[in-house]
């Protein structure tokens, strides 16, 4: 929690001596909007969801390219993005798109998805063809993915916590 957060939620509710009620949603979309603009965008998968991608066309061997930490902050610095021929992508997106259909890449571009296996075990692998040259990303759907890389993937640990207020309104004569 940011203090310009708890400020701009507190000013907001103003001076009265009024019990004044507001929704707990709004002081974390402040929250959001204060920490939005100087955070820094990584891409992750999770491992246990995670399903191949292969690109027949797709480089060869690893490339990699600079992309900023951020769109619209370019003071937060830079960092690599690796491109290969073998991607990993969400299994529920997996689970969505089908043969023929063209997907959009974040970040890289769109693909046709020319063969989808799924095996008994839960796990689906695609194959697709790139096609870099087709930018119209109109009714795609998109795909966060990242290149398979043993030497630089690897594990964190993501611990979200919960809201110690559940309720998103409390009234004026309970307890929480």
């Amino acid at each position: 929690m940011t203090p310009e957060a708890l400020k701009r939620f507190m000013l907001e509710q103003g001076p009265s001596k009024n019990t004044n009620l507001m929704e707990w949603d709004k002081i974390w979309a402040y929250n959001k909007e204060a920490i939005d603009a100087r955070s820094a965008r990584y891409t992750a998968i999770v491992k246990e969801t995670a399903c191949k991608l292969i690109l027949s066309n797709g480089p060869e061997t690893l490339k990699v390219e600079t992309h900023p930490l951020h769109q619209k902050n370019a003071d937060l610095g830079n960092k690599a993005v690796l491109y290969g021929k073998e991607i990993y992508i969400e299994r529920g997106d997996a689970k969505d798109v089908n043969v023929g259909e063209k997907v959009t890449l974040m970040k890289w571009g769109n693909a046709v998805i020319t063969l989808k296996e799924e095996r008994p075990d839960g796990t689906i692998e695609l194959h697709a063809d790139l096609a870099v040259e087709d930018k119209d990303f109109k009714g795609t759907k998109k795909l966060t993915w990242i290149a398979i890389d043993e030497k630089t993937n690897f594990e964190i640990t993501l611990v979200e916590l919960d809201h110690l207020i559940t309720k998103k309104k409390v009234e004026e004569n309970e307890k929480v």
